[in-house]
């Protein structure tokens, strides 16, 4: 074996493992953005029923036509009902789900039909400060999140089973305070 061919394997090993580094750095602030501790779920004891709400973000225009927002709030409310947890559209307390696909780039700026897409589900609520009890506003108080690539073809099934998932995390999450 030529000193070449070995010198050529070993900057191609380290290439994939340095790539490899960057993804997982990259990934650690993700980790920052879920939630789901003691204390989070605490904020979820006593809630008599939760709002759903389904928001596509910086979508382009052929992520559009792959992901369906009515088809996403759907499985949701399903998997909330089948949990028996409540639903209530004036409820002030709400379940937020956000997909944010980002399509891959190749040669010449041009999709090549994959897509980074960042899924969030979030508790809202409504809160009041501690230092001024007249102020209210809507603070997150549970989350969970995934990132994931997809291919274009696979987009929207992705998004549900994704959905279904989180919503699975959040309905363990209210049953451990809510029994």
């Amino acid at each position: 074996m030529s000193h070449t061919a070995t010198r050529s394997r070993f900057f191609a090993s380290f290439a994939t493992v340095s790539m490899l580094a960057k993804c997982v750095f990259l990934l650690i602030p993700l980790a920052a953005l879920a939630s789901d501790d003691k204390t989070d779920r605490a904020t979820l004891r006593g809630i008599k029923g939760v709002c759903t709400v389904v928001e596509m973000l910086d979508q382009t225009k052929d992520a559009v036509n792959l992901l369906s927002q009515e088809k996403l709030l759907s499985v949701i409310q399903g998997k909330l009902q089948e949990a028996g947890i409540p639903l209530d559209k004036e409820s002030t307390t709400c379940l937020y789900f956000s997909v944010r696909p980002l399509p891959a780039m190749g040669k010449n700026n041009k999709p090549i039909g994959l897509y980074a897409v960042d899924f969030k589900l979030e508790f809202l609520q409504a809160v009041t400060l501690a230092r001024d009890p007249a102020v209210r506003a809507y603070a997150q108080t549970w989350s969970v999140a995934n990132l994931a690539n997809v291919p274009a073809d696979y987009l929207e099934q992705t998004a549900r089973e994704v959905a279904v998932d989180l919503v699975s995390r959040f309905t363990r999450a209210y049953r451990s305070v809510n029994k």
